[in-house]
């Protein structure tokens, strides 16, 4: 939450201020850059650690092999790109560093610039993963399977980030000039806005949105996820051939955005109170024994 604070500063946001001074992207890349980068120095002592180290067989079965999605800013929707700390047989390796991975993975649009990877060469403007694979539960059953082969006993745990309320996509053509459209839009982000609000006292007589406010709108419309067809998807697959498990808060939780770090206590509520369900408690166990012995699940 500390990171969040430094990262997203909504107050700045709301005052029409553009960090980086592009209006495609509304808060600096440059404060998580560094931040990522100084996590990495602490872990692994040098900020340009690579994503993928070449390791014997032996070694790469020891530590966790790990990848993030992003998508190409110029064709998003070609195949998306996966950066993999470990190698496989037929799929390139990942040259980048980890700091230029974690960049890729998480500039969403209209929140961070797209970042350029040179990497292999030529240079690639990469995206958000979140555009498409928002939920890459499928990818990593796919790429288990790559590793391991189709037999092994998989485990797959899937955790959400809350479910969203059903919503309708805005154009923001109309979004730019309809001020019922706004106003519409504005109802459905006004709790997270407390300062946008105070700057709008007598909403029923404004004839226009300010600058600040309007990006936020904005941001609320610009990703469509489909997290939850994915997991009905991959659940009717799991009853037969794979454990598999999804955790996500079922209510008051979907709807707070990357940059709502004001709403802690909300996330934090709510996501206790799912915890303590006697449905996700069994679940929990449930989850826990095949993580420890799949044998559980496959009973052999």
């Amino acid at each position: 939450m500390k990171l969040s604070r430094q990262i997203f500063d909504i107050d700045r946001l709301v005052a029409g201020e553009i960090p980086v001074g592009d209006k495609q992207c509304h808060f600096d890349f440059n404060i998580l850059q560094k931040k990522v980068k100084e996590l990495i120095v602490r872990q692994l002592g040098d900020e340009n650690y690579p994503m993928w180290v070449n390791r014997s067989a032996s070694e790469a079965l020891q530590g966790c092999p790990t990848f993030v999605v992003a998508k190409m800013a110029g064709n998003i929707t070609a195949t998306p790109a996966i950066f993999r700390s470990y190698s496989v047989e037929g799929e390139p390796r990942t040259r980048c560093a980890i700091w230029q991975a974690a960049r890729a993975t998480t500039a969403a649009p209209t929140f961070f610039a797209p970042m350029p990877i040179d990497n292999p060469r030529p240079t690639v403007l990469y995206i958000d993963g979140g555009l498409g694979y928002n939920n890459p539960s499928r990818l990593a059953l796919a790429k288990s399977r790559r590793i391991w082969g189709r037999k092994a006993k998989v485990c797959l745990v899937s955790i959400g980030t809350g479910q969203q309320p059903a919503t309708s996509i805005v154009n923001e053509s109309q979004l730019e000039t309809d001020l019922e459209t706004q106003k519409s839009m504005f109802k459905t982000v006004q709790s997270a806005l407390s300062t946008a609000t105070s700057k709008i006292p007598y909403w029923d007589k404004a004839k226009n949105i300010p600058a600040g406010v309007l990006t936020l709108l904005k941001m609320a419309t610009a990703i469509a996820t489909d997290t939850e067809n994915v997991h009905d998807n991959l659940q009717r697959e799991a009853e037969q051939t794979f454990a598999y498990f999804r955790f996500n808060v079922d209510c008051d939780v979907g709807n707070i955005g990357l940059e709502e770090w004001k709403k802690e206590h909300a996330l934090a509520t709510n996501t206790l109170a799912y915890l303590r369900t006697h449905d996700t408690s069994r679940k929990k166990s449930e989850c826990s024994n095949c993580l420890i012995d799949p044998t559980v699940f496959y009973g052999k």
